[in-house]
């Protein structure tokens, strides 16, 4: 009976140096000037010292030499240290030095860390909502800018803001706050909630420009439903309006009138209810009106635009440009 062939030889020797930490190591969040270092534990499972010398190295990435000049001897135990400069690096990123012997059976060896770079200028928060605003009150949101390291810290708006809000850089010492304050009654008519996309330049060179998005909500104590009424056909003239309580309590109609010519109140302020219903008849060609409400339960009128828009008035659709977006669904820049 023959006998079994001999086992092939194994053509890679095996590695006579344990990498004793675990890896990749974690250097956690890094300023973008902030040197770290990472510790790396090699053991010896070799019969003969080793000499160490430097393949390759990331970007940043310097070994300390005093730590890998001695040969590591048979069953040593030696830490090696690698000094890590995040200069010119952002976010999360990957790095390794790869490490050869004296010995040309060996393999090589690579020290793997991570870390996450923090950008030189950040803002606490790219969003930033008012929420529900009464229209009496004027509130007021702060982006928070930062930067660590290079010069002090420069932010100017790169658009206009709208004119219900008022602007203001404050700089105290390495960092800037943009205050916005929202008022109300500055707003058109008709304008319950608004998203106001803002453009801010900085003198980060990797980050030259933020883009800041604020939002809020017109909170009256009665809503109408529309917030306006828009007339779009020749052949339909009359449309409703239903007016509620936000707390859902009954009111009452104190006054109701039409501002301009062209539209016509068809109902009069009856009795207190939680729910009201005032239909408007457009009766000419004029493009607009206001209708004012004063009710029981609001300080102030409520303003509810009337509008046509006359069909025949309007350029044929293949030459009408691109409408604007409306302050109720937002107003960007």
């Amino acid at each position: 009976m023959p006998s079994p062939p001999a086992a092939k030889p194994d053509p890679v020797p095996p590695a006579r140096i344990e990498i004793t930490t675990p890896f990749p190591v974690h250097l956690g969040g890094v300023g973008p000037r902030e040197i770290r270092e990472a510790r790396f534990g090699l053991r010896s499972t070799h019969d003969r010292p080793f000499s160490f010398r430097v393949l390759d190295v990331s970007l940043g990435v310097s070994p300390d030499p005093s730590t890998l000049v001695e040969p590591l001897k048979p069953g040593e135990e030696r830490t090696v240290l690698i000094r890590v400069d995040p200069s010119g690096l952002e976010g999360y990123i990957k790095g390794a030095v790869r490490l050869g012997t004296d010995d040309p059976s060996q393999p090589n060896y690579i020290l793997r860390f991570d870390m996450v770079v923090r950008p030189e200028v950040a803002v606490d928060s790219a969003r930033k909502s008012l929420g529900e605003v009464a229209p009496h009150e004027s509130p007021e949101a702060r982006f928070h800018f930062t930067r660590e390291g290079g010069e002090p810290l420069k932010v100017a708006l790169a658009v206009a803001v709208p004119s219900y809000l008022d602007a203001e850089l404050i700089h105290e010492g390495g960092t800037v706050d943009l205050r916005l304050t929202l008022r109300p009654d500055r707003l058109k008519p008709g304008t319950t909630a608004g998203l106001d996309v803002l453009k801010v330049d900085t003198n980060g060179p990797k980050q030259p420009q933020f883009t800041l998005y604020l939002d809020w909500r017109i909170a009256t104590p009665v809503v109408a439903t529309p917030s306006r009424l828009v007339f779009t056909d020749l052949k339909s003239t009359l449309q409703g309006l239903e007016l509620t309580a936000r707390d859902g309590k009954p009111f009452r109609i104190l006054r109701a009138e039409i501002q301009g010519k062209g539209f016509e109140l068809l109902d009069r302020p009856g009795p207190e209810a939680a729910r009201h219903v005032l239909r408007v008849r457009r009766t000419g060609q004029s493009p607009a009106g206001m209708l004012l409400l004063e009710c029981t339960n609001q300080d102030g009128p409520l303003k509810v635009p009337l509008r046509f828009l006359d069909p025949k008035a309007r350029p044929p659709k293949d030459q009408m440009p691109p409408p604007p977006p409306t302050e109720e669904h937002g107003h960007r820049h």
